[in-house]
């Protein structure tokens, strides 16, 4: 299973597998081939079901269409619920869909969408099974069919970052789904969706929407998104949401998320120890963590919210970290927040077993099984394989990468390099630069201009008429991912349009936007979609509210007041975490959760910049790999 499979919050194959049961009992076996049943006695039904398969494969090349076309699909159908994929897709990929009923066609884009999207080939599949046919054929496809079909389509789009799609999709499954498994997962699905918008978004759209069941959705995912609040708060609102809407699918079949704050309320520590560097070297990134965790606590604490004692202990003294760590325990701490420093990171990791639960505000060099450590922080890596997941799903297979000879871009690089690789993805080109390269002939000779170049110059030595040539870029590659601080990506982005390369998709993560709106400087910048912190976004958080007004941090600071903030509402919510690997906390640093290793992981919302303005990206693309001539080098 490939790394992106390890990380989709839906399974596409096991959801479609299981579907697809319903599919094959629904396929009928043509007549001219009475043996072709699956025997449901066979004391060894998986082999005998592969059997029945290969048998009716077999048989198939004997028929005429329609029937050899119907047997392919069922046989197709079969291979699929037993996970030979690759089997499965060979016959499907056999099939004329044109000699399929509708309703068969709808069973052929469901498994064969299917097995493309066990194959991380998620942009076929998702033009497979949204095409026109089935749009117009909806009525005439049974329940049984359309159902795990559908379900299939709204996890694509979700893939896909086409929240817009998903939401629509997992609402027309909400009116097809009857048996209660398929609505707490329909649910489930939808929660995942809506709150994957900014909390702004979700607003506007509860005030907006006349569909009074969606405005309840809304309304509820916004109370559930806001894991910024105190989860008593949280708990209270959503006691007054339930009594607001009584009948509503989420009342009987409620989210997991929803589920477990009654659990968490009940385990939250009332002693926590904040150790963090106020002097010393990283003092001002100890103080603005500090004062983001503070902030989240007076807003706890001005809502009304229970809230515990913090202490908070300087390590950025020459005291020994051992004795800080063991003073806030003596002190009565139930739960350890920080270091910040790396090397003590790597103190806790060397540890046999921590006295508390503890969260640390770095990230070392491993994870650590045992449930007492947990690490978060703001690694660059999560960005950059965030990134590679995204341009992979969206179709692009050829990547070329721009990034600094700094440490934080060699290490985003690396991180995008291993997730591309292990996704299927080419690097066709990957340079460095530094501040004072020439931005121009950087651009230039990554794109092959001059190769180019040379060719004309050769041909016009060797041709005696005249000639008109117009330099082409390389044709190898069908993305960029630019690792870019703004001043930088100010510079690289025109170069493309320069050199020939304008239409070429480009990513890069939230290094790139300073956080100012800049219209007139960030208009250079036009197109760039990129990992946005949710702060960007999140205006109306009380949270962030406080932090600014009295604060007004640098937009590099902003980011460590808001991982101060996350880290309030999100030690309480490991447990959490821990028993629901799926579930989630959206904070203001991205959507965080946790690995089976306690490293906290980073999901960013997408934005583009749209007339020098970042704006948040709720609806897909279509973005093809390149392939038309005009733009391909010679």
């Amino acid at each position: 299973m490939s790394a992106l499979h390890r990380r989709i919050p839906f399974i596409i194959h096991s959801l479609a597998a299981g579907a697809l049961a319903l599919s094959v009992a629904g396929c009928q076996t043509p007549s001219s081939e009475p043996n072709a049943q699956i025997p449901a006695d066979s004391g060894n039904f998986a082999t005998a079901s592969r059997q029945n398969a290969i048998r009716l494969l077999n048989s198939a090349r004997q028929l005429p269409s329609p029937a050899k076309d119907q047997a392919q699909l069922q046989a197709a159908a079969i291979l699929y619920t037993l996970g030979d994929n690759a089997t499965a897709r060979q016959a499907a990929s056999a099939i004329d869909a044109e000699q399929l009923t509708d309703p068969e066609y709808a069973r052929y884009a469901q498994v064969y969408g299917g097995a493309l999207a066990a194959d991380d080939d998620f942009f076929t599949a998702l033009d497979l099974v949204s095409a026109p046919r089935l749009e117009q054929a909806w009525y005439q496809i049974p329940a049984e069919t359309a159902l795990p079909l559908r379900v299939l389509r709204a996890d694509l789009w979700n893939l896909m970052g086409d929240i817009d799609s998903g939401i629509a999709e997992r609402q027309r499954i909400a009116t097809l789904a009857r048996e209660d498994d398929a609505i707490s997962r329909n649910n489930d699905g939808l929660w995942q969706l809506l709150t994957q918008l900014p909390s702004s978004e979700l607003r506007n759209r509860a005030e907006e929407t006349l569909d009074t069941k969606m405005r309840a959705w809304y309304q509820l995912a916004l109370l559930g998104r806001d894991t910024q609040a105190d989860i008593s708060t949280q708990l209270t609102a959503l006691s007054r949401w339930r009594q607001q809407w009584p009948g509503h699918t989420a009342v009987s079949h409620p989210p997991q998320a929803l589920q477990l704050l009654e659990q968490l309320a009940s385990q939250r520590a009332q002693n926590v120890a904040l150790l963090l560097p106020l002097s010393g070297p990283l003092g001002s990134a100890g103080r603005a963590i500090r004062d983001g965790f503070m902030a989240a606590y007076y807003s706890a604490l001005d809502a009304g919210a229970p809230t515990p004692q913090v202490q908070v202990y300087d390590t950025g003294t020459a005291q020994a970290f051992d004795e800080i760590y063991q003073t806030a325990v003596n002190n009565g701490a139930q739960t350890i927040v920080g270091p910040l420093d790396k090397d003590k990171v790597a103190n806790l990791l060397a540890t046999e077993k921590l006295p508390v639960p503890t969260l640390a505000l770095n990230y070392g060099d491993e994870g650590r099984l045992t449930g007492d450590l947990v690490q978060f922080g703001l690694a660059i890596e999560d960005e950059a394989r965030q990134v590679a997941q995204q341009a992979y799903r969206q179709g692009h297979r050829q990547a070329m990468i721009l990034a600094p000879e700094s440490s934080w871009g060699q290490r985003g690089l690396e991180a995008f390099t291993a997730e591309w690789n292990s996704l299927g993805g080419t690097i066709s080109i990957s340079r460095n630069y530094t501040d004072s390269s020439n931005f121009s002939q950087l651009v230039s000779e990554a794109l092959l201009i001059p190769e180019s170049k040379n060719r004309e110059a050769d041909l016009r030595r060797k041709l005696a008429s005249p000639l008109k040539f117009t330099p082409r870029r390389r044709g190898d590659v069908d993305m960029l991912f630019v690792l870019a601080q703004p001043q930088q990506a100010r510079q690289i982005k025109p170069m493309l349009s320069y050199f020939y390369a304008g239409e070429l998709p480009v990513f890069s993560t939230s290094q790139v936007f300073a956080g100012n709106v800049d219209p007139q400087r960030d208009r250079d910048l036009n197109g760039v979609r990129f990992t946005a912190l949710p702060w960007l976004f999140e205006d109306d958080n009380q949270t962030k509210r406080n932090i600014v007004k009295q604060a007004n941090p640098a937009p590099a600071f902003a980011r460590l007041y808001a991982l101060g903030a996350d880290a309030f509402r999100l030690y309480p919510r490991l447990p959490m975490l821990r028993q629901f690997p799926n579930q989630r906390v959206y904070g203001l640093t991205g959507s965080l959760s946790l690995t089976a290793d306690g490293r906290i992981v980073r999901e960013q919302i997408w934005a583009k910049i749209d007339q020098g303005k970042p704006v948040p990206i709720t609806t897909s693309v279509s973005e093809t790999p390149l392939t038309d001539d005009s733009v391909r080098a010679d």
